[in-house]
This record gives structure tokens, C-alpha cells and sequence, in this order.
């Protein structure tokens, strides 16, 4: 069976090239780390709130965004 999706070294990337499946896939690891400092949040001063969720989610939206910035195509069109 064909699959629509493949991932190799954290970048999702479907059969057309799209960013769809890789925008898809941080979205939901960014809310996943989103719902983790929800717990934690109450125990943890304003600036280091901030600090945890400039580190689990920024890190989350930079990874491989090199490799993604020279496919075809803008995201944007196809959603």
C-alpha cells in the first residue's frame, strides 16, 4: 500500500512536495509541548514560562525549516 506521507531526519514531506504534511505534523507537536507547560506553568515564575516556551515551541518551528525553504511552491496557495 502506498503511504501519502514520508519522514526522514524530522521533515514530513508528502508525494507533491507540499509543506502540508510538515506544517501539520509541527502544529501538533507544538500544542503537545503547549499542553505539557500548561501543567507545569503554575510552578514557574513569568520569565521562565517564557523561556520554556520560546525553547520547546521556536525550536519546534525552526527545525528543518532550511531544508523546507527550497520547495517548490508556497504553502499559503495550496491550503
Amino acid at each position: 500500500m502506498p503511504v501519502t506521507a514520508v519522514r526522514d531526519l524530522g521533515v514530513h514531506l508528502d508525494a507533491d512536495l507540499t509543506k502540508i504534511a510538515h506544517v501539520t505534523a509541527t502544529v501538533r507537536a507544538c500544542f503537545a509541548a503547549l499542553r505539557q507547560i500548561r501543567s507545569v506553568k503554575n510552578s514557574l515564575t513569568h520569565d521562565a514560562l517564557l523561556t520554556l516556551i520560546r525553547a520547546l515551541v521556536v525550536s519546534t518551528l525552526d527545525y528543518c525549516s532550511s531544508v523546507l525553504a527550497g520547495l517548490p511552491g508556497s504553502l499559503m496557495r495550496r491550503l
